[in-house]
């Protein structure tokens, strides 16, 4: 079950906008679960979600002071640990918390104990099933309207930054668009006018990929430049395939799996994007691709995503478990990743603060 910041949920019958996600990992089992803050619809109080597939287990919770305890017994523990953020929320990559989580006696209602570096944190609230947890629309224009007196004073700052950048700089100049910038290459490719969405791929468990056209782009190696200054070089992985002539270039997130290459017809350049969760579980023909890119597009998934996601999506099967092909060779080194490297450190050097967001949780 995967959300994105700007989706509004129905949840037992009333609505939130998704403000910001968390996906973390417990050092202690090295499982991942996501937690999106929400702000609802009809009287702006925030409120987490909290997705666990790979337990099954999901709830609703909001930030209190010290809670009284009593009554609730210990039902777990651990070290959770940031592996990707997204929108409005006050975490980085890489932090990290030990936590402590809760249970009354009826075991609906819980309590959690978040210690950070820079404090303690607590939450109430209950479990969830998962039909409880709606999809209704997604709204990403209004995310910034959604939150706290926080939030619109961080429009502010960007609303100023924004004029002084353009009495400063030419309009169109691609600082508008680093802005923006959140990491997400479906969310740029979205936005960005020099790509056109053309299909989607259904997979199983209602996953799926979604096929734009690089309008502005005639080669691979330009749109796939492109997208990594796009995502601020936000990548875990990036490598050109080389070995079968092909010039595909795959490109793999902390939460997405992309590959940029040429149609069979030699005459457009395409990007088929998705979740990771989709490459786990699909295993389909790509939209326009040829033998070889396809044949990439697996190896490349098998060889560097796919060990890490049996154990994030391990409820669910894959046919990368009975894989024959052979591993590809990665050069951490090669073109793309230096160049997606070079992006990500000029990103931080101009960067004013650590990031983070605004609000008053985490």
């Amino acid at each position: 079950m995967m959300f994105s910041v700007g989706d509004v949920l129905n949840i037992e019958d009333k609505e939130y906008r998704i403000v910001g996600k968390i996906t973390y990992r417990n050092s202690l089992d090295n499982c991942y679960w996501d937690e999106y803050r929400m702000f609802s619809v009809v009287g702006n109080k925030e409120a987490w979600l909290s997705i666990d597939d790979t337990y099954n287990e999901y709830s609703i919770s909001w930030m209190c002071l010290m809670p009284n305890k009593s009554g609730y017994h210990e039902v777990d523990r651990g070290c959770e640990i940031v592996m990707s953020r997204m929108g409005n929320v006050d975490v980085d990559s890489g932090e990290r918390a030990n936590f402590i989580e809760y249970e009354d006696a009826s075991e609906e209602n819980i309590i959690s104990e978040e210690i950070w570096s820079d404090g303690t944190e607590y939450s109430y609230g209950h479990y969830l099933d998962a039909s409880d947890i709606l999809f209704e629309r997604s709204e990403p224009n209004k995310v910034s309207g959604s939150a706290n007196s926080g939030v619109v004073k961080a429009v502010v700052v960007f609303s100023i930054v924004i004029m002084a950048a353009a009495i400063l700089l030419p309009l169109g100049t691609t600082v508008f668009g680093a802005l923006f910038q959140n990491g997400s290459v479906q969310k740029y490719l979205e936005g960005s006018s020099k790509y056109a969405y053309k299909t989607s791929i259904t997979g199983e468990d209602k996953e799926k990929a979604d096929v734009y056209e690089a309008k502005s782009f005639y080669t691979v190696d330009a749109a796939a430049k492109d997208i990594l200054k796009g995502i601020n070089g936000k990548t875990k992985n990036v490598q050109e395939n080389t070995e079968d002539s092909d010039n595909s270039v795959a490109i793999l997130t902390d939460e997405e799996y992309c590959i940029v290459y040429m149609s069979d017809d030699s005459e457009t350049v395409l990007v088929q994007v998705s979740g990771r969760k989709y490459a786990y579980t699909t295993d389909k023909e790509m939209y326009h691709g040829t033998s070889r890119t396809r044949r990439y597009y697996r190896r490349f998934y098998r060889t560097l995503g796919y060990s890490s996601d049996s154990s994030r999506y391990r409820s669910y099967s894959s046919p990368y478990s009975s894989f024959s092909d052979t591993n590809i060779s990665y050069n951490s080194s090669n073109t793309y990743n230096s160049y997606s490297s070079s992006i990500r450190q000029s990103s931080t050097r101009t960067r004013k603060s650590s990031g983070g967001g605004i609000s008053s949780g985490k």
